[in-house]
């Protein structure tokens, strides 16, 4: 089948607020992926809270009017009735799909991609198609969710040129209307906007001939022999059919156009074809096979006709699938293997949204995701906790980041009060499939996660559908891996039923949630405790009492936040495979050589790789004191509690991100990320951050009274509060998912003569510190960081890693801003989408990222002067169509909302993105953006390139 892009001419708008009080919203057009929440207003009284940093739910409409021209639909008998398959790759929570005003589809989980055959619904002439989406029912979700159709839309329908029944009913060339249609490809018999009101009626008729439906191909690796000759399986499922008993397939392998860096593949002489049955799967032989690797991410392309059994058959149907060749193999005494050799999975976990985007999943912005990870280190990620996106597998494809795709979150056991738990005992098998059938073709696929932190794990119905699910995936996919990943610490503090998978409990399923219960309770102290009580827990049996069913069931056992777990529970199954399959920052200088020296610990995927809106601040740290008017102290003052609620600003408006992302929101690694890369040699010369001393300095303390302060000095001489008041300066609270707070600057304004805290990270033996030129200390490596205390003073900041004989491995400097603060703005980055324009999911338009700083004259960036900045389109970008989708900055705590054009710098930085549907090289020179900031000249950028201008 062929696939028609179906993301333009369609309309939105919000029928209801997160009460359900009707809202009235005026339709308006929008192009998909279109993310409804982030268009909220934020509000501190949501019965989401933190889980979303506090935007709202609320209830949506989305409509398309097209008309059709095609003798497949109508009042024709003679026609032949084909599948019209719309394809919807996510709905958040869920949708009601309805044709002509009869539902076609509902689906129920928001993260699961689903197909509606809207065919039998169609008629001659006018129609209509209304998406439902209601987001009320809520808290749904533990994090950023987004609400709305936030994936793409396409059609898929027979490819055009095989003999399909289907007159040339529809025009050749385009057709476009005022209301906001799309043009019509020449060989598209059904895209043509609705510009007038024609009769019909419905017609429902089966199909006569099959088609491959786009979820149904299959690509295997079934051996590659000594001499580089691989054998691939190629299958179609559901075919044939009656209608054509007896069809063939003909295929035709080739190397895909590009490698991951845009070099064009060598050229094949002689394609590789093969012919058979289409009731079986093919076997193809490709000689001197390139496998796919992460250090060489080669692709092919399979093109399948499928037609009739005659020896010359007209052909029915076609499609191309692309896929890589590569063997996988995982167990105890070798690890994870790759083509025959052991790769340690260097991971990190993302959630889905993007950022400024929010939850809209554009094209550009998968691409950009995976370059940056990979580029910061990364060879794997891990969806948290669903689904991923099928751009985001396509960006893994070609950068070479392997992949753990998770189905799940909860199973039957509800962690927020609407969420899927409630349609999982019918519907998990359906998404899973789902999931899957996306997945399978990918090379990129390591790992098939069946769960998260499943409460249900300890409870023994639990160990019954943990075989149900490898089995699903197996009968899919038996090449990838399957892992179920399991907090021990928390499973101690969830509810076990005996009821049957099929059985409902509502003593234990309805409750709060296990995640949220913790999260509600604990705060930073007691995740500090449980993570130090963690080895003697171990030696208690209870975790492996817990686990070993549920264990016995997948190939890989992953364990969450549990750095002492694979060897311990090796002893006792020398057999198992382990994951750390999530992690704090600051373990990897454990994890990372455990990793390297144990073959059953396949890798560590950190919590997280790329911050995430919502669970708001679970893991910023807090500084008594701080200067940020702005932000959390202007709600909470100077308080340092303890737990819960008292835990300023854990959880707590105006927080809106986890704070946990080696690399921000704004596509920047920060300090965590190059710890890491030091630790795992991704990178070999040292990196200076500065503790931010606009956080580290400010108020007095005030609000503690006699006993707290009693208790607050007991947790912090055990170690458990992370309170944090070395060198004279204020407390700093700090919160165990996250591992410095470090800032690669020297420009602390209005700090001169305060204490800087500098901590250098490097692989070496010891680190000297020089301050313009002259040397100011030299302090061992401990842990991969030496610390430095002096007076700061502006200058150029120069760290010289040293090995033990004082050799010198490298240097890295930072230099402090001028007084001549300025606004930088900057494109930084034009995305065109990532698909040539011979794919079918090639989308015109661009997305330009546009990094915005408060620095001086050398764009030096000044990290201690934060300003509201705002950002405006120039009349001839509005008349180009041009989009501002957002500004923000990365800081976790702060009022800010997205989907404005104004924000707060943070250490001196800030991001706007914006959307060009036709291109910037199509763009008027005059069209740009205005950015400006208090006090501050603005600022004039042009789009289609070239200089500034700046004006008073």
């Amino acid at each position: 089948m062929k696939r028609f892009d179906w993301n333009e001419g369609w309309e939105f708008r919000r029928v209801a607020d997160e009460r359900g009080d009707r809202a009235d919203g005026a339709w308006r057009s929008v192009t998909l992926p279109h993310d409804a929440m982030v268009h909220e207003r934020r509000d501190p009284r949501t019965p989401n809270s933190y889980n979303t940093g506090y935007y709202p739910g609320g209830a949506y409409e989305y409509r398309r009017r097209f008309e059709v021209f095609d003798a497949t639909v109508g009042n024709d008998s003679r026609s032949v009735a084909d599948p019209w398959l719309l394809e919807f790759e996510g709905v958040y929570p869920g949708a009601t799909v309805e044709v002509n005003g009869t539902v076609a589809a509902e689906q129920h989980y928001g993260y699961g991609g689903f197909f509606a055959d809207v065919a039998p619904l169609l008629h001659a002439g006018t129609n209509e198609i209304t998406v439902r989406v209601d987001n009320t029912a809520i808290p749904n979700s533990r994090w950023y969710s987004g609400a709305g159709i936030y994936r793409p839309v396409w059609l898929w329908r027979r490819c055009a040129g095989v003999t399909d029944g289907a007159s040339d009913g529809a025009s050749d060339g385009a057709s476009d209307d005022a209301s906001g249609g799309i043009a019509c490809p020449a060989d598209c018999p059904v895209l043509r906007p609705a510009s007038r009101a024609t009769g019909g009626r419905p017609t429902a008729r089966p199909v006569t001939r099959p088609v491959i439906r786009p979820d149904a191909v299959r690509i295997r690796t079934i051996d590659v022999a000594t001499d580089g000759t691989a054998t691939i399986g190629v299958a179609v499922e559901g075919l044939p059919t009656a209608a054509a008993p007896g069809a063939m397939l003909d295929i035709t392998v080739t190397p895909w156009r590009a490698d991951a860096h845009g070099r064009a593949a060598a050229p094949i002489i002689v394609p590789i074809t093969a012919s058979g049955p289409a009731d079986r799967e093919l076997r193809i032989a490709v000689p001197h096979a390139r496998l796919w690797s992460p250090d060489a991410p080669h692709l092919y392309v399979a093109r399948i006709t499928l037609r009739d059994a005659a020896p010359i058959g007209a052909p029915l149907d076609t499609h191309a699938e692309r896929f890589g060749i590569r063997t996988i193999a995982c167990d105890a005494a070798r690890g994870f293997t790759l083509n025959g050799r052991r790769i340690v999975l260097n991971g990190g976990c993302v959630h889905h949204d993007n950022g400024i985007l929010a939850a809209a999943t554009w094209d550009q912005a998968e691409f950009r995701r995976a370059r940056i990870l990979r580029d910061a280190g990364f060879n794997a990620v891990r969806s948290a906790h669903n689904p991923l996106s099928k751009a985001f597998l396509d960006a893994c494809d070609e950068t070479g980041l392997l992949v753990m795709d998770e189905a799940f979150d909860m199973w039957w056991m509800h962690k927020t009060s609407h969420d899927f738990a409630a349609h999982f005992r019918t519907e998990w098998a359906r998404e899973l499939g789902a999931m899957v059938r996306k997945d399978r073709n990918h090379p990129c696929m390591a790992l098939y996660s069946i769960g998260n932190e499943i409460a249900d794990t300890k409870s023994p119905r639990a160990a019954v559908q943990a075989r149900r699910m490898t089995q699903t995936i197996r009968a899919l996919d038996d090449a990838v891996p399957v892992i179920d990943c399991v907090n021990t610490i928390s499973l101690m503090f969830a509810a076990r039923t005996n009821a049957a998978p099929d059985e409902a409990d509502p003593r234990v399923e309805g409750e709060p949630g296990l995640n949220t219960t913790l999260e509600h309770a604990s705060g930073p102290a007691m995740l500090t405790l449980i993570d130090r009580l963690m080895p003697l827990t171990l030696r208690t049996g209870i975790m492996g009492r817990q686990t070993r069913r549920v264990f016995a069931e997948t190939d890989v056992a992953g364990l969450n936040y549990c750095k002492e777990g694979p060897e311990y529970f090796h002893r006792r199954h020398p057999e198992r495979v382990f994951c750390a399959s999530e992690t704090y920052p600051q373990d990897i200088m454990a994890n990372w050589p455990a990793a390297l020296r144990l073959p059953y610990l396949i890798g560590d995927f950190v919590w997280t790789g790329w911050d995430y809106i919502g669970e708001a601040s679970v893991s910023a740290w807090a500084y008594a004191g701080a200067r940020d008017a702005g932000g959390w102290q202007r709600q909470f003052g100077d308080r340092l509690g303890l737990a819960g609620m008292r835990t300023a600003p854990y959880r707590r408006y105006p927080a809106l991100l986890g704070a946990s992302g080696l690399v921000d929101i704004t596509g920047r690694p920060t300090a965590q990320a190059y710890y890491r890369m030091i630790v795992t040699g991704a990178r070999r010369t040292p990196y200076v951050t500065v503790r931010p001393m606009t956080l580290l300095y400010g108020g007095s303390v005030r609000g503690h009274n006699v006993v707290q302060r009693a208790v607050d000095g007991l947790l912090n001489t055990l170690r458990l509060s992370g309170y944090d008041r070395r060198h004279g300066l204020n407390r700093t609270m700090r919160f165990i998912e996250r591992g410095h707070d470090g800032v690669h600057s020297w420009s602390w304004h209005g700090f001169e003569g305060r204490t800087a805290v500098v901590q250098v990270f490097s692989g070496g033996a010891r680190v000297r510190l020089e301050l313009d030129g002259r040397t100011v200390d030299e302090q061992p490596v401990r842990r991969c960081c030496a610390e430095f205390l002096l007076p700061y003073e502006p200058g150029e900041l120069v760290a010289v890693a040293l090995d033990r004989d004082g050799r010198e491995l490298g240097r890295d400097a930072v230099r402090s801003a001028g007084d001549d603060a300025r606004l930088d703005v900057r494109v930084t980055e034009r995305l065109a989408s990532p698909y040539g324009r011979d794919d079918d999911r090639f989308r015109t338009g661009e997305l330009l990222y546009v990094d915005l700083a408060i620095a001086d004259a050398r764009g030096e960036v000044r990290s201690a002067d934060d300003r509201a900045v705002t950002v405006t389109l120039t009349a001839a970008a509005q008349q180009a169509g041009v989009t501002l989708e957002g500004v923000a900055s990365a800081n976790p705590i702060t009022p800010d909302e997205f989907a404005t054009p104004r924000c707060t710098t943070y250490f001196g930085r800030a991001q706007a993105v914006l959307r060009v549907p036709c291109g910037t090289a199509a763009l008027p020179a005059d069209a740009g953006i205005t950015v400006r900031a208090d006090g501050l000249d603005a600022v004039t950028v042009p789009l289609a390139g070239g200089g500034c201008s700046r004006s008073s």
